[in-house]
């Protein structure tokens, strides 16, 4: 559907922002409470430990503060998303962001204070009954005890935030705002317009020509600013390396796997496995240049869908219950959750002009799982759907089952939910597939997934392990070492059988991920875990599906290496990856068996 103003979109196809406030009025109201919320929490300064009731009350308004503060910004971030171009809309984005870091910095004493106390004490209000809510706080903090410095350091290192938060502000406005992308011509010589968001319908065009002059006229540009973005980037893993040294960590990987208790042999381990399962890889490339029928298959061939189903058009409405019929063998609670989801206005669905591109799925905990959609009538924006909705519910549940402290399940199990629901759907689709082309299709789509999220993503996952490692040891980095380093990796994931393009070394400067602080590696071993828990929960294992349901409420009550074992996967051993590995060499087969 293209509509040329919100207000064309149907209101049911829009996120109901009115639950959060009903007026900017109400926000505004709200946005000046946050300074006396502020004082409450300061009023406790020099007296955090001197009670359990104490520090209960002190945690009480800082919780109090934090629900308030996000709130304002929930509301602020999604109304701005709504249309990127509104200036007032903007302006309440950045005073909540400006107000929270402000905040933050005045309240940067209360850790150290609590780290003042010995140990035994903190152990002691940790298993305290009254302040149960708030175990999870305390069991970390005695964790990091060793990485916490004195509150006059820690006020410094949190002011020192904003200032260096500028490379990826840097990158992005480059990438979004200066840097001009040319428009690039078909096969039949028309111009066609590339930007961020025609890139990919570019480069999975059936038209060769146009994806070849999409993937050099693009790629190219990056190269043509790759100094500055070496310069962001190089900033940016040097702010990292700053922290983690402030902290005392061995390393900036260290420090950022820490807060999630994960040991660095799990990243390790994740590269190293992949490493061995490469010729799966290179065999899909083969099988990729046989099917498309092309004398050398390049880089911009391997997003080209290798088949079509014979029909694609899949409205909104009929995409919904596509997913609800998926879900099913999650059972009848989740799917009564799933249609709240729809009753209640969770989802804006359509693209309108300035409307934020890509998906995804926000809000807080005193607000709805609000999902972002840019929905388009086809069996991948299905797919989108299905994987929006399950971080979503993952959020509803966790928010439902777990007070506040411990409802926010850390970003290493976010997308555990969210590949179980596109699985479920694949096998619900795949077994009702009435055609082999279809059949075909999901596997292609499959193994899009499998080599954009457990291969590429590894790739990207080892490359921001290398270029810390570089400078760790006193290595520059510089567009050169960068660009060397990123072609050396891209030809050993994709083999001898893919042509590796001059221009390809110069990928790394269009990948935000690298400015997120080892996010990417987290995506490979969700949806590793998400192939065990879909296979199980859709050939009708019970116990896992309830032990799945669990996993959903368990919020950050465990560690998420335990919240997971406690489901029935242990990352810590190479066995679900391997397990995953299967799921695709089974694919493979599969397919290949089909197009005999």
């Amino acid at each position: 559907m293209n509509y040329k103003d919100r207000s064309e979109v149907p209101v049911e196809y829009r996120w109901n922002l009115d639950l959060i406030y009903d007026t900017p009025e109400k926000w505004e109201a709200d946005f000046l409470k946050v300074e006396a919320a502020t004082k409450k929490v300061e009023a406790f300064r020099g007296r955090l430990i001197s009670s359990a009731a104490t520090l209960k009350e002190a945690f009480e308004a800082s919780t109090e503060l934090d629900l308030l503060v996000e709130k304002l910004y929930s509301y602020a971030h999604h109304l701005s998303d709504e249309d990127t171009r509104n200036a007032a809309n903007l302006g309440r984005v950045d005073r909540i962001r400006t107000n929270a870091i402000e905040v933050g910095a005045r309240l940067s004493w209360i850790d150290p204070e609590l780290l003042e106390a010995p140990i035994e004490k903190l152990k002691e209000y940790q298993n305290d009954a009254s302040l149960k809510d708030y175990s999870r706080r305390l069991e970390n903090l005695i964790r990091s005890k060793p990485h916490q410095r004195s509150a006059e350091v820690e006020e410094l290192l949190t002011l020192a935030a904003d200032p260096l938060s500028g490379s990826y502000k840097a990158f992005s406005l480059l990438e979004n705002a200066d840097m001009k992308i040319p428009s690039v011509k078909n096969a039949q010589g028309q111009e066609i317009e590339l930007n961020h968001a025609t890139y990919s319908t570019c480069i999975e065009s059936d038209d060769r020509v146009l994806r070849k002059n999409a993937f050099e006229t693009y790629l190219g540009t990056f190269a043509h600013y790759r100094n500055t973005f070496s310069a962001t980037i190089d900033s940016h893993v040097r702010k990292q390396i700053f922290y983690s040294r402030a902290r005392r960590f061995k390393s900036a990987r260290e420090a950022s796997l820490f807060s999630d208790t994960i040991p660095t042999s799990v990243y390790d381990g994740l590269i190293d496995t992949v490493h061995e399962h490469l010729p799966l890889l290179h065999r899909w490339v083969r099988l990729r240049k046989k099917l498309l029928k092309l004398p050398e298959l390049n880089l911009y061939d391997l997003s080209v869908p290798m088949v079509k189903p014979a029909d694609v058009n899949l409205p909104y409405p009929e995409a919904m219950k596509m997913v609800i019929e998926g879900a099913k063998p999650l059972g009848d609670v989740y799917v009564e959750a799933l249609k709240k989801s729809f009753g209640e206005r969770w989802i804006d669905v359509y693209y309108t002009p300035g409307k934020r591109s890509g998906a995804y799925s926000g809000g807080m905990y005193l607000t709805k799982p609000y999902i972002l959609l840019n929905h388009k009538d086809n069996l991948s924006s299905a797919f989108t759907l299905a994987h929006e909705l399950g971080h979503s519910l993952h959020s509803y549940f966790s928010q439902k089952s777990q007070p506040y402290t411990k409802s926010n399940y850390p970003i290493f199990l976010a997308e555990v939910a969210s590949t179980t629901n596109e699985m479920l759907l694949h096998f619900h689709l795949y077994d009702q597939a009435k055609s082999k082309e279809m059949k075909l299709y999901l596997l292609d789509h499959l193994f899009t997934q499998f080599r954009g999220t457990l291969y590429r993503q590894v790739q990207f996952a080892e490359f921001e392990r290398d270029i810390h490692a570089m400078v760790e040891k006193g290595e520059p980095l510089t567009a050169e070492s960068l660009s060397e380093h990123y072609a050396t990796l891209n030809a050993k994931y994709f083999g001898p059988d893919v042509k590796q393009h001059e221009l390809i070394k110069y990928e790394w400067a269009r990948i935000p991920h690298f400015y997120y602080d080892f996010y990417v590696y987290k995506y490979s071993t969700s949806f590793a875990a998400a192939q065990f828990f879909a296979r199980k929960i859709y050939d009708g294992d019970t116990v896992i599906r309830e032990k799945y349901l669990d996993f959903l409420k368990s919020g950050s009550s465990l560690d998420p290496l335990d919240t997971l074992i406690k489901a029935g996967v242990d990352l810590r051993d190479s066995k679900p990856i391997r397990s995953a590995f299967q799921v695709f060499e089974s694919a493979l087969n599969e397919f290949e068996e089909l197009i005999k």
